[in-house]
This record gives structure tokens, C-alpha cells and sequence, in this order.
């Protein structure tokens, strides 16, 4: 045994000895190794910030200008919100406004919905999003995620009075005219695409119901089924909303398979709020089958870059849950989406320069202070969305569309807010989308 006094001398010793020979790797500790990655990064990181704010410009540039553009020599058409347009003239009584001045993201500000605020306090705990969605009260996740609720619960009643509406003015001319004609009455099936345990689809059924029970469903789908069973032991303790809502455990993307639980006398409305990536899209596609209305509230853009398994394989060993599966694309949903976005990009290089925008409307770029990040976020984000909404409203599906902001979501702190509208053109929905009021 190794006495205290000479085990202190070697241990001293030791600390003494040479640094190792001066051709050893820089380690993370090294000041000046750190120093050089740092520099590195940011000079990448500068690179990809002048290259985004490049994209940035040229695709701001050519929905600024003429209805009608030049970009290398070909025509580039731009996508029009008749939705926004109207509301803007209705705002100025501007009737000769410029119809592209409607989609520039740097001149154009999205309106924000004025959807009326829900007593939250007055209806049962399980259709609130904070008591009933176990999110924590007092918190600025809580608050946006019942103005979200009411601004999905708002626009969705328009369009259901105006249906309403239409069909008593329908059957009234028609009981005038022949004593024996009969109403018949249409249900409405609306369809949560990427329901989760149900914070959207159970407080908007218990808001919905208590004026129109005999008249909705709602059809709450998902991939999650432990999700699904959250969401029907909430709605199972209330009666009503109970008997009107049901689950579907389903990939998004298979369209045909999910209208097949819809018996096709149906109306459908499609709602969806932060359905990650390509699955707002594939939300839309079940719009677009039906030539039926649509709420969405997209979120995670970068998602949607992810390819993933044909869902329509027949593959024990395939989890949809994972992320990649329910958020990623199949080779059918490809981007850009509309044919204003690639014309405008207009190169080789559209699919990567669409990756950044993808990206960049997720988290912004950095170094930057909040406020930059979140200006490049709002820009790439207004791009990515219009260029989904000038998808819809090309002419394969006529759609007249409509980009709007949730309250309480300030697109300088919190980027998820902007709501997508559509509705087939000349429809009564599209009407109903016409007679909402903003702030």
C-alpha cells in the first residue's frame, strides 16, 4: 500500500506532466477550435440567408407586377384570392384595386378574423381545450388554442346558416309553386382531418349542436387510435356531442377509403387545424374529391418534404403513426403545388428552392434577432400557403379561396395563425366565406 505523502507527490506529478505533442486534434474544449466552427457556421448560415432573401424577392417581385408577368421570357400568372380581394374593397372602397396587390406578401397584410369569443367558462370542461385537452391554463398556448376553436367554430357556423338559409329560401319557392313537393333534408358531415384527441372536433361539435343537431356530424380522423380513444371517452361523458361524433383510425391520403364512411348524399365540410405538413394538404384533396368547403390551418411546412410509404401498400411492418409517415408526402402530392409558384421559380432548381422556403416558413434563419427571424418566417410562410390556396383555385378545381389570420396569434411572435379558405366557385359556401367580418 502506496503511502498518503507519496501518493500526493505522483498525483502532483502527473498534473505536471507536458501538454501531448503539438500534431493532436483540436478538441471541443480548444477556445480557438470553437472560434473557427462558429465562424464557419455563420458564414454558411449568411450564405443561405442572402440566397432565401434572393428567393424571397424574385418570387415578391413577380406577384407585385402586372396581373400577367414576365420572368425569363415566359408569362407567369399570379394566384388570385377572390375572397381577400372582396373584403379589401369592401374595407377601402377600392373597386379598381389591383387584383395581385391581394397575394404580395410584403404589401398585402392578412386580415385577422373577428370571430366572437366562446364563454368557455359556461360549457362543459371536456369541449375546452384547456380543461378538457390537459394543456395548462394561463399559458399562451392555452389562450391561442381556444381562439383557434373559435375561429374554426366561427366560420364554419356561417357556412352552415347560410346553407340553412338557402335551403328554407329553396323550399320555400317550391312549396309556392307545388303543393306536392317534398324537402329533402342533407346532412352535414364535417370532417377533422388529423383530429389528435380531439381539441378541435369535440368543442366545435358542443358549439355546433346546440342549434343544429339534427343537421351535422362530425367525423374525427386520425392515425393515432390511442389519440381516438382519448377523443371518445371525452365525448362519451357528453350525450349530444356523444351521439353525433365519430372516429376513423385512417391515413390521409387514403381519399377514397375515408369518403367511403360518408354516405354520399352528405354535405361535407373539411376542417383541420395543424395537420403537420403534407397533411393539410392531403386535407384539402379530400375537399377537393367532394367539391366541398375547407377550414385548414396548416403547420410544420418542413414536414411535408419527407417522402414516405405508399399508405395503399399492404405492409404489417408500416407504422403509420411514426412522423415521417403521417406528416411526410407520397409521390402524389408534389411541390411547389400550383403552377404559379413553379412558373415562377422557373429553373432546374425549383424543388430545392422550395425545400428552403419549406424550411425557412418552419423556423426562420439564423443568427438573427426574433424579429428578423420571424419577418423571413411570415414571408416564406404567406408563399407556401398561397401557393397551396392558387393550387386549389387553378382550373381543375375552381375554387375561390381566401387567406386569413386567427385572433391572438401576432405573427411576430408566433408563426402557426394563418387559416386557409376555399370553396368551390359560386357556391353557397362560398358565399357564407363572403359574410365574415374581421377586426
Amino acid at each position: 500500500m502506496i503511502p498518503l505523502p507519496t501518493l500526493l507527490v505522483l498525483l502532483l506529478a502527473v498534473g505536471n506532466l507536458p501538454p501531448p505533442p503539438s500534431n493532436r486534434i483540436a478538441d471541443d474544449d480548444d477556445p480557438n477550435s470553437r472560434n473557427a466552427e462558429s465562424s464557419r457556421w455563420r458564414r454558411r448560415t449568411a450564405k443561405r440567408r442572402e440566397r432565401t432573401e434572393r428567393l424571397l424577392n424574385k418570387i415578391e417581385t413577380s406577384s407585385s407586377s402586372s396581373s400577367s408577368s414576365s420572368l425569363g421570357g415566359a408569362a407567369v400568372q399570379s394566384p388570385l384570392l377572390l375572397l381577400n380581394a372582396r373584403h379589401h374593397r369592401r374595407r377601402h372602397d377600392a373597386s379598381s384595386i389591383v387584383d395581385d396587390d391581394m397575394i404580395n406578401p410584403t404589401r398585402y397584410e392578412i386580415p385577422t378574423l373577428a370571430s366572437p369569443p366562446i364563454e368557455w367558462n359556461r360549457i362543459d370542461p371536456q369541449a375546452d381545450p384547456i380543461r378538457g385537452g390537459k394543456i395548462r391554463p394561463d399559458t399562451a398556448r392555452g389562450g391561442r388554442k381556444r381562439a383557434q376553436v373559435e375561429a374554426f367554430a366561427y366560420v364554419v357556423l356561417e357556412l352552415l346558416r347560410r346553407k340553412r338559409n338557402v335551403k328554407q329560401s329553396s323550399s320555400s319557392s317550391s312549396s309556392s309553386s307545388s303543393s306536392t313537393t317534398v324537402a329533402v333534408r342533407r346532412r352535414t358531415t364535417i370532417i377533422d382531418a388529423g383530429s389528435g384527441a380531439g381539441n378541435l372536433a369535440i368543442p366545435l361539435a358542443a358549439c355546433l349542436l346546440e342549434t343544429m343537431e339534427d343537421e351535422i356530424e362530425i367525423l374525427a380522423i386520425d392515425t393515432n387510435e390511442f389519440a381516438l380513444q382519448r377523443l371518445s371517452e371525452r365525448a362519451e361523458t357528453m350525450p349530444i356531442v356523444g351521439k353525433n361524433i365519430r372516429t376513423l383510425a385512417a391515413d390521409l391520403a387514403d381519399v377514397n377509403s375515408i369518403l367511403g364512411h360518408i354516405p354520399s348524399e352528405n354535405d361535407v365540410v373539411v376542417v383541420s387545424l395543424h395537420a403537420c405538413g403534407a397533411a393539410s394538404d392531403y386535407a384539402m384533396n379530400l375537399a377537393h374529391v367532394r367539391d366541398a368547403p375547407f377550414v385548414v390551418c396548416p403547420c410544420c411546412t418542413a414536414k411535408s418534404l419527407t417522402k414516405r410509404e405508399d399508405s395503399t401498400r399492404n405492409d404489417t411492418t408500416k407504422n403509420n403513426n411514426a412522423s415521417f409517415q403521417r406528416s411526410g408526402a407520397t409521390s402524389e402530392i408534389t411541390y411547389p403545388r400550383s403552377k404559379w409558384l413553379n412558373d415562377v421559380l422557373n429553373s432546374n432548381d425549383a424543388d430545392a428552392e422550395y425545400a428552403i422556403l419549406a424550411k425557412v416558413a418552419d423556423v426562420g434563419l439564423g443568427p438573427q434577432t426574433p424579429s428578423q427571424q420571424r419577418g423571413h418566417q411570415r414571408r416564406a410562410k404567406h408563399i407556401v400557403e398561397l401557393d397551396r390556396l392558387a393550387y386549389s383555385s387553378s382550373r381543375e378545381y375552381g375554387y375561390e379561396t381566401g387567406l386569413v389570420r386567427v385572433r391572438r396569434h401576432d405573427p411576430t411572435v408566433y408563426g402557426k395563425g394563418e387559416m386557409l379558405l376555399g370553396a368551390k366557385g359560386g357556391s353557397v359556401a362560398a358565399g357564407g366565406f363572403c359574410g365574415l367580418l374581421f377586426e
